[in-house]
This record gives C-alpha cells, sequence and structure tokens, in this order.
C-alpha cells in the first residue's frame, strides 16, 4: 500500500509560534487565504499547526489551551478541511517538551537542571520521565489525530537540557541503584551510563508517542524531529531513535556544506523513502522576515533533490496570523524551476549510490574537554538553534571530511553500526572512540576481505559503555599501539614523502607503529602551546623535530589496507589541511563509481539508483558561495556502469532531450555543455 509521503516531493509548513500578549496577534487568520497560498506555491502537502511551542492550541481543545485569541475558531480544523479540498495533504504539528503552558501550569513537570534551572530565556520545557506530562502529552494528540490527517509531526523530541528533576532521578535509581553524576568525564564508564539512559529513555519516549497513535489510527505517519541528529551527546539521540519515525525530518541551518552532509545522514537513517529535508525561508528561525533569494532556495532544493530527498520549505507567520503573498509567488517560481527533477525522483524514487562509506557514529559526538567539569557547565541550553555544536570536534572532522569527499568527487553514503558494509570499496571512521566489539568485528572483516580503510584520532579505544583495555579494539587492523600519552594542543604531521607540514590544533594520541609502514611522523612545539614566558615564536607554535611518534601509517591487514591518521587536522576546513585530505583521498580511496569528473569543486556531483526500474541518474548541482551562480561550463563524465550492463539512452531531464554518449569497457562518458544550478542525465540501462 502507497503512504502519501511516497510521492510528496514538494512539502510546506507555515511556522507559528505566536504568542497572546495582544489582542491582535493571530486575530486576522483566514484558513481560506492560508490555503490558497499553499496552493500558489505548488505544495503537495502542508504541515498545520496543532500547538505550537508556547502550549497555543490552535483546535478547542480539553487537555490543555486554546490561543485565545482566535475567540474560540478551529482554525486548525478548518484548514484541514480545506487543505483536503485542494486536494493538498494535510499533516498536523504537535510541539513536545517545549510546551510553555503545561511546563509554566505545573511546575512538577518542568525539567530541572543542576543548577535549579528551569528554562531558557522564553522557552520552558518538560520533562517526559513525569508520567503526568507523558500521559497530557497522549491526550493532546489524541486530540489532534481526531482530524482528517494522514500523519503528525513530532517536535523537539530530544534533551534541551541534562535533566535532574525528581522524575530522572527516581529512574536512574530504580534502573542502576545509583545517583545522576554530577561530574562529566567520557573517560569514567559511571558519567556515561547515565549518558546512554538519558538516550535510551529519549527513544523509548519517542516510541511510546508513536505506538500510542499508531494503536489509535493505524494509516497515520509519525516523524520525530531529527535534527540534533547534528547536535552531540547533549540532545540525547542515538542509532535507534530513528525507529519511531516512518521517515526521517529536520531542519537544519548550517549551508550549503551541512545540507550536503546532512542529506546523507537524513537518507541512511530513514525507515522509508523519501526523507525530508526542511529548508527556511530565511537564515534561521531568530530572522522573522529577510527571505532568501530565489537562487539560493533553487540551489537548497536542487541539493536535496539531487541526494534522493523531498523538499521541504519552512515560511513564517505574520503576528497577525495573514501570511506574505510575495514569498508564496517566490516559492511559485522556485517551483516551477525544479518541477521536471521533482517529478523525475518522485517517478523514480531513487537511493544514492556509493563505494565510500562515511561512518557515523552517533556515540562518539562528544566534548572531551569538558572531562573533570561540573555537569551546570552545559546546563544553559540552546536557546531553540539547531545548529552544530562548534565546541564537537568529531562532528568538525566528520563535516571536513564529507567536504573533502565531495571536492575529490568521490560518492559516499553515510554508514553505521547496523549498515552492510558488502557494498563499499573504502570506509572512513573519524575518531570514533566508542565502539562495540561486534562493531568492530565487523570492521575487521571488511578490511580482512579486501576493503580500505581509513581511521582517525581514537577509533575504537572505548567499548559502548567506556571500558577499555588501554589500546584500540582494532590495533591488529591499524598496525599500532597507543602509548597512553597525548600530543600537546599544537601538534604537526610531518610527510615522510614531502616533507610537507600540517598543523592540528587539538590533542592527539601518540601511537608507535607495530606492523604497519609510517608515512608520516608527528611533531610537536619546543614549549607548552601559548605559555607566556617560554615560546619559540612569539606570533605562533612552531614544530620542533618530528617526534618518533607515527602521525600517518599504512597496515595491509589480510586482503585490504588501513590508514589511520593520528590526528583531527581533517577538521580544520583551511586549503592547507584540505589539500592534505585531497592528496590522501586520491591516492588511497579513488571511486570505482565515478571513474573521472572535470566539475569544480562547488559542483556536487551524486549518482542515484532507481528502485522501480534499471535507471541510473546522474545529478548535477551548482552551489557556490556567492549566488547568483556563474555557469560551469564543459562538464566531462565517465562513470561505471553497473555489471553486465549497457547504457539503452541518455537524456537530460530538464529538457527531456536525448544527449550522445560513448559507452566501452564498462564505461559511459557523457558530456554537458553548461550547467547553472541542477541538472540530471537520465540513463535508461539494458542487459548486455
Amino acid at each position: 500500500m502507497t503512504q502519501w509521503f511516497e510521492n510528496s516531493y514538494f512539502r510546506l509548513l507555515i511556522d507559528n509560534h505566536i504568542s497572546e500578549a495582544t489582542t491582535s496577534l493571530m486575530s486576522q487568520f483566514d484558513p481560506a487565504n492560508y490555503v490558497s497560498m499553499v496552493k500558489k506555491a505548488g505544495a503537495d502537502s502542508a504541515m498545520v499547526y496543532s500547538c505550537d511551542h508556547n502550549g497555543n492550541c490552535y483546535y478547542p481543545t480539553k487537555a490543555g489551551h486554546m490561543h485565545k485569541n482566535l475567540g474560540g475558531r478551529d482554525i486548525f480544523g478548518q484548514t484541514i478541511t480545506l487543505l483536503r479540498k485542494e486536494n493538498i495533504i494535510p499533516i498536523a504539528y504537535y510541539t513536545w517538551v517545549f510546551h510553555n503552558h503545561s511546563a509554566k501550569s505545573h511546575p512538577q513537570w518542568r525539567m530541572l537542571g543542576p543548577t535549579g534551572k528551569q528554562h531558557d530565556g522564553r522557552y520552558w520545557y518538560s520533562c517526559p520521565n513525569n508520567y503526568e506530562y507523558m500521559d497530557f502529552t497522549k491526550k493532546q494528540i489524541g486530540e489532534v489525530i481526531e482530524y482528517n490527517i494522514d500523519g503528525i509531526y513530532v517536535d523537539m523530541t530530544f534533551w534541551p537540557l541534562v535533566c535532574v528533576c525528581p522524575s530522572c532521578r527516581t529512574r536512574y535509581l530504580k534502573e542502576t541503584n545509583k545517583e545522576i553524576p554530577t561530574n562529566i568525564n567520557w573517560t569514567n564508564p559511571e558519567w556515561i551510563c547515565f549518558q546512554r539512559k538519558r538516550e535510551d529513555w529519549l527513544t523509548s519516549f519517542a516510541k511510546e508517542i508513536t505506538s500510542f497513535i499508531k494503536t489509535k489510527k493505524t494509516s497515520l505517519t509519525v516523524s520525530h524531529q531529527f535534527s540534533p541528529v547534528m547536535g552531540g551527546w547533549r540532545f540525547g539521540l542515538n542509532t535507534s531513535f530513528p525507529q519511531a519515525s516512518d521517515y526521517t525530518s529536520a531542519d537544519f541551518y548550517g549551508g550549503r556544506d551541512q545540507q550536503r552532509l546532512g542529506t546523507k545522514i537524513m537518507a541512511e537513517f530513514s525507515q522509508k523513502k523519501p526523507y525530508e529535508f526542511m529548508t527556511s525561508r530565511c537564515i534561521n528561525l531568530h530572522d522573522h522576515t529577510s527571505s532568501k533569494s530565489k537562487e539560493e532556495l533553487m540551489c537548497e532544493s536542487a541539493t536535496t533533490l539531487a541526494n534522493g530527498g523531498a523538499c521541504f520549505f519552512i515560511d513564517a507567520i505574520n503576528p497577525d496570523g495573514t501570511l506574505s503573498e510575495t514569498f508564496y509567488n517566490l516559492l511559485e517560481e522556485v517551483n516551477f524551476n525544479i518541477k521536471p527533477f521533482k517529478n523525475k525522483i518522485a517517478e523514480l524514487k531513487p537511493i544514492l549510490l556509493a563505494d565510500t562509506g562515511l561512518y557515523f557514529s552517533m556515540q562518539s559526538f562528544v566534548d572531551e574537554n569538558l572531562n573533570g567539569c561540573d555537569l551546570s557547565r552545559v546546563n544553559s541550553g540552546i536557546n531553540n538553534n539547531m545548529n552544530p555544536l562548534t565546541e564537537i570536534r568529531n562532528i568538525q572532522e566528520l563535516t571536513g571530511t564529507s567536504i573533502i569527499l565531495n571536492q575529490t568527487q568521490n560518492p559516499y553514503k553515510i554508514i553505521t553500526e547496523q549498515s552492510d558494509l558488502n557494498e563499499f570499496k573504502s570506509i572512513i571512521i573519524n575518531n570514533a572512540l566508542f565502539m562495540s566489539k561486534n562493531e568492530a568485528n565487523k570492521i575487521r572483516s571488511f578490511v580482512k576481505n579486501g576493503g580500505t580503510l581509513i581511521a582517525t584520532g581514537m577509533t575504537s579505544f572505548y567499548d559502548i559503555d567506556g571500558q577499555t583495555s588501554g589500546n584500540f579494539e582494532l590495533k591488529d587492523v591499524f598496525g599500532i599501539s597507543y602509548s597512553g600519552q597525548k600530543t600537546k594542543n599544537v601538534n604537526y604531521l610531518v610527510s615522510c614523502d614531502s616533507g610537507n607540514i600540517f598543523l592540528c590544533d587539538k590533542a592527539a594520541p601518540f601511537v608507535n607503529a607495530t606492523s604497519a609502514n609510517i608515512i608520516g611522523y608527528v611533531a610537536e612545539p619546543d614549549f607548552e602551546p601559548y605559555n607566556e614566558s617560554q615560546f619559540t615564536s612569539i606570533h605562533s607554535n612552531p614544530p620542533a623535530q618530528p617526534t618518533k611518534y607515527a602521525g600517518l601509517t599504512v597496515n595491509n591487514f589480510g586482503k585490504g589496507r588501513c590508514i589511520y591518521l593520528y590526528s583531527s587536522l581533517l577538521a580544520l576546513q583551511q586549503d592547507a589541511q584540505q589539500s592534505f585530505g585531497r592528496e590522501l583521498f586520491k591516492k588511497f580511496i579513488g571511486s570505482n563509481i565515478i571513474v573521472s569528473n572535470n566539475t569544480p569543486m562547488c559542483v556536487e556531483t551524486t549518482i542515484l539508483k532507481s528502485t522501480i526500474d534499471k535507471t541510473q541518474l546522474l545529478c548535477y548541482v551548482n552551489y557556490q558561495r556567492e549566488l547568483p551562480n556563474l555557469p560551469v561550463q564543459n562538464i566531462k563524465t565517465t562513470i561505471r556502469m553497473p555489471e553486465n550492463t549497457a547504457p539503452r539512452s541518455c537524456k537530460t531531464v530538464s529538457n527531456n532531450k536525448p544527449i550522445d554518449f560513448l559507452f566501452e569497457n564498462g564505461n559511459l562518458r557523457v558530456e554537458l555543455p553548461s550547467l547553472n544550478t541542477i541538472e540530471i542525465i537520465e540513463i535508461k540501462l539494458s542487459e548486455e
């Protein structure tokens, strides 16, 4: 049975968190005008607010609080009915945890930080470990799903604080016979036990809500907010969390490179396809009026489609409840321009094709700089800003690695401990500190059977519970051994081949080669960095002679090999470090799918594989830093066809016109005269 989201690739949400501070607020809301704007934009589904972060409901609720300026009008129900008449699929929006009215009205429901903090500025939080709040949530959601909707989106399903309220303390004591630890320490199994409980609880909450909804209405789809997936440990997500959603859905605000990575994360974790990638009209949630340009919205839409996702736009309602028609005229233009690509993606329902896997270790997104700190150090909240936390070095390294993969034309997919590794030629693991024995054995088998592994930093040093032997679980694969010591905060990689020196600004492990061949050594400054009285250069900390410790190694293991890099220098998004990464990847993990491609680094090239028939889509997205884009000319790409297949035809999706191609020795060569923002080449395959 086909579900609504499988054919929906242009979706819309109108953000509505308007307060009751004055009588004019939301007083001019007109459901008919609202729906006419949705229709003008060309959206095939629309997410409508039932309850916002203020805790204000837009329908007559018995369980909660209705927005008082509506005068009892059921604008949620009226809007749903009118959307149905226009054949636009209605989805309900419901906020959870961020629910001001419930938290203010019921002090015992509130989250509580170690310092006694119960909210962040305008945002008040209720704790799902309080059974009364969970019961309230179910009652309110029960009211919402009585309406004629096709699905519900549950927003803010994460921990905005590290909560130590009485409900959390009672549950933790019951399950572990321990009190919640008061100090952060990522080398201490007791602290890690608490973190794992936070993750397990959050997943169980999400699954409980989903189960409640589907028990009441089996046909409804459910999706929980997934943007904290790139936010780090404090939000409490783990790899089981997406199982509570039919498909992944999230809004990100980190720009081009984050979106290119984020779409692939969403694709990997989504149980069903397509996932939806939310693009805000404004730069972030704090800007209520400044619209992005048509060119930027086009680039963001194109990036989502070229990665197999559904485009989803977020507007913000005017305080009085009206909408800006100017934006919907703009969105109508964007929809018209991407229509052929959107329709082709909807027709073929493709998934990403890649031979490099970028490992996503969610449990390793921690900040070791906080080790030994009191828990109150992190209880400043997030102020509803879903950008990734800048102090999480592993996220920076993952992002930096993804940029280099794009620069070197290596098509990649996100992988986790749950992924099948057989389709990959190479795997990159960025400082995955926490790794189970099963995970490690899976990686070990991958390399032993002929795969190439690039691993960095402290990968596999701890198991999931924080226990360690004092050495890497994958030390035999790496061909190195941990010395038990780390570098200074400023350190350098010195290449044996070229003598080039690359800086890293974060402490890294000193390792000794056992079976690995050393191709780079670690160097350090003579003195402690930032020492005010002893230094080599007043401005910087230049390296002294290289140490005996290995910085970059190659180890043959079984039929495969492992390249180990001691530090997180791939996190530094500067040309020096990126040039090192590009040379490293070109030498060790060239793609067998994209054989050659002359596009500049501003162009992302992806290959999608149809799940409907024997078709591949070669996708190009030109997304430059300064917009509008300058056209890219004379693109020449050679890709490897699947074994025992040959291209039957090639045509450009933009105008449905055939293009010339050359096929020999299993390779397909195509040329594209010019690329503005997006082009997709549809390649029909036949058996050879």
